[in-house]
């Protein structure tokens, strides 16, 4: 058995218990039910503690074996801590390679300075133990006064201990750690600007009325609304110009077909509000797209990016997609390093429908004409590099996507490799020459994401 005076380090069922105290939205005042967390501390202190007992007793056949106890605990606590930095973050803040050493540190000092106490505190109530003692002789059960001991110090000791990381943990282990801005209301919104928003259209007639209303009916009004019909050949230019006699926000341009890029880049031209989105024909918004949008800039704000809601319009399935958080950039950061790392976790920087950019920023880009792949996310890092603020994120899915709906243009330029390649040459330009070691290891990391969307563009092509 352990020694009374002994305890184990409380290292996995911190995380365990912060994992669980911040899975759900954090209230405005800090609540927390002490007996729910000493229950779990209890039942996780048991576990490790049969572990450890099986394997002093019955593995090496000793009572005392606190080498293997602090394996046990912080292999354990490793593997949770790999787990919950790549998955999990806590108040909207990612678990930091700083959180983690700050992690192993402070259980470090749960381990040599506060247990050591709480197990003298716990030895001055002898009479409970003497009182659980005697219960179990009464009824036959095969526990010893030591193991009642030992238990009930351990399961106290954990329970007090996360307490104790309950008020102290987040302080140290989350002070100085930043996640990128997210919505939060500015005098911008107050301001009442203009939004131009712009719709290339294309032979869209099925989904274009859905797309016109989702965006007249906004919940902020003052829009500028630019429809190009970019020599559609089906009914979408009579729709068209039913909406316009409806509402007079709506300007028609009418040009040959020219490509996204092209029909995109005319509505740029004619833009005339402070800020810019760009919407599909066959794709939705959310009732409040731009007023969370512009809810979430601020004067130091580049551009707003949302979530969006992925309909797989064959399967009848749907999802919401890039509603986590990113890291802010760095102090020392610079700018293009910082593009290439959001580049490279999700794709929510690819397209650019789910932004809205200022628009005196976006007239210095144009959408490249000679692409016809890749030409989104082409515009969003050109244009974040000529600004001096910062990417707001709206964790939200307000962006309604429809896949499915696509030309078979576009469909077929994500399954040819070069495509891919010639996009990944372009961002090596971009990037200019002598890139440094985190830019390579973030350039190579957007290769490796490109690849694999490409393989699986063959498989859904296949499908």
């Amino acid at each position: 058995m352990i020694p009374s005076n002994q305890t184990r380090p409380h290292t996995c069922y911190n995380y365990l218990m912060e994992h669980h105290r911040q899975s759900s939205k954090p209230p405005s005042k800090p609540t927390f039910r002490v007996g729910k967390f000493a229950i779990i501390g209890i039942i996780l202190s048991l576990s490790n503690f049969a572990i450890y007992t099986f394997l002093a007793r019955v593995i090496f056949n000793t009572n005392e074996l606190l080498w293997l106890d602090s394996i046990i605990s912080y292999a354990l606590a490793a593997i949770l801590a790999y787990i919950l930095h790549s998955k999990i973050t806590w108040k909207e803040r990612p678990v930091t390679r700083r959180g983690i050493i700050m992690f192993f540190l402070w259980n470090g000092i749960n381990a040599i300075a506060i247990s050591p106490f709480l197990t003298w505190l716990f030895g001055l109530i002898t009479p409970v133990y003497e009182f659980a003692y005697n219960l179990s002789t009464n009824l036959h059960l095969p526990f010893d006064y030591n193991f009642i001991e030992s238990t009930g110090i351990f399961c106290f000791t954990t329970a007090i201990v996360m307490v104790l990381n309950y008020l102290f943990y987040d302080k140290l282990v989350f002070s100085n750690t930043k996640s990128a801005p997210t919505t939060a209301r500015s005098d911008i919104f107050d301001s009442h600007p203009k939004i131009s928003v712009v719709i290339p259209i294309y032979n869209t007639s099925h989904y274009l009325k859905k797309c016109l209303n989702s965006i007249i009916n906004q919940t902020y009004q003052n829009l500028e609304i630019i429809l190009i019909d970019d020599g559609s050949t089906d009914n979408s230019p009579k729709i068209i110009k039913e909406f316009a006699k409806k509402d007079q926000r709506i300007i028609i341009i009418t040009q040959k077909n020219q490509g996204q890029s092209a029909a995109r880049n005319a509505g740029l031209k004619k833009s005339t509000g402070d800020f810019i989105s760009f919407v599909d024909s066959d794709d939705e918004i959310a009732p409040d797209f731009y007023e969370k949008h512009l809810k979430a800039f601020t004067h130091n704000t580049s551009l707003t990016v949302c979530g969006a809601h992925y309909k797989i319009l064959k399967l009848k399935t749907a999802k919401n997609v890039y509603v986590s958080p990113l890291r802010a950039r760095k102090k020392h950061e610079s700018k293009k390093s910082y593009i290439l790392y959001l580049l490279a976790v999700d794709g929510r920087m690819y397209w650019s429908v789910n932004k809205l950019f200022r628009t005196e920023t976006a007239k210095k880009c144009h959408f490249d004409t000679n692409l016809n792949f890749a030409e989104d996310t082409k515009f969003v890092y050109n244009y974040l590099a000529k600004t001096s603020g910062e990417p707001s994120f709206i964790l939200e899915p307000l962006y309604i996507y429809n896949f499915g709906t696509e030309t078979s243009t576009i469909n077929k330029s994500a399954i040819i490799w070069h495509n891919w390649q010639a996009s990944y040459a372009d961002l090596k330009k971009w990037l200019g020459p002598h890139p440094s070691i985190r830019k390579k290891f973030w350039l190579h990391t957007v290769y490796l994401r490109w690849h694999i969307s490409y393989i699986r563009s063959r498989r859904r092509a296949k499908s």
